[in-house]
């Protein structure tokens, strides 16, 4: 009986636990009321759920930045905010959402990143965005730094008009040796790189949407659907 038991516990612990779930099916964005649902970033101006365009279910998220969405001087924001993580040297963080885009972009869209709450300071550690390919098309990338100032460590060409799949495990250190970046796009790996992947900050932030600095003139818009933040890499990965 005492084996059976232990069996059970180890079989409960190593499951897998979905930390934070939005998917949009309550119509709404009552899913996000815990993490961030400021006004300057999610008015209904901004960010409509609808049904029109949607990755899974009945609802998905259009959110949509104009020239006059002003954050600060330099910035613009259409954003909402994402879950919180308490981090340390070592520890892990999977998480995972789908995108779609209608049309290529006229600039550079920053739609997620991840941020560190101070002390010291606010620290952007790692960022994903769009952008205009010089040859024609669009470019997803990744880079490390605030918004990704340190260096671009992934790129692809990003497909319009169609759902994309973005995962990512963080291994998160100080130390670029020890500190991992693992990324799936549509279900295949695209990056496994050790990196640096936090500041003295135990405790990170994310934010999806579009995010810009400086300000551009256009108006463009992003559709989401379906994050995932868990414990375990299974509960991020398309299932097959």
């Amino acid at each position: 009986m005492r084996t059976i038991a232990l069996l059970l516990i180890l079989s409960i612990s190593g499951s897998g636990k979905i930390l934070f779930k939005a998917d949009f099916e309550t119509g709404d964005l009552t899913q996000w009321n815990l993490t961030g649902t400021r006004s300057q970033n999610a008015t209904p101006r901004n960010i409509q759920v609808v049904s029109d365009i949607v990755q899974e279910g009945k609802f998905a998220a259009r959110f949509t930045i104009h020239p006059d969405d002003a954050f600060n001087p330099q910035q613009l924001r259409v954003q909402l905010g994402g879950p919180r993580v308490t981090v340390e040297e070592g520890s892990n963080t999977y998480m995972s959402f789908s995108l779609y885009v209608a049309a290529p972009p006229k600039h550079r869209d920053n739609f997620f990143y991840w941020e560190g709450n101070p002390p010291p300071r606010y620290n952007n550690v790692m960022t994903w965005w769009l952008e205009p390919n010089p040859e024609g098309g669009t470019l997803i990338r990744y880079g490390t730094g605030n918004l990704g100032r340190n260096g671009t460590e992934w790129s692809a060409d990003f497909s319009t008009g169609k759902w994309h799949h973005l995962a990512m495990h963080i291994v998160w250190s100080e130390d670029p040796t020890k500190g991992k970046v693992r990324l799936w796009f549509d279900g295949l790996t695209v990056l496994d790189k050790n990196l640096k992947t936090k500041g003295a900050e135990s405790v990170y932030f994310c934010q999806p949407g579009i995010h810009r600095s400086p300000h551009q003139p256009s108006e463009e818009t992003i559709y989401f659907d379906n994050f995932i933040l868990a414990d375990t890499l299974e509960e991020i990965l398309p299932k097959r």
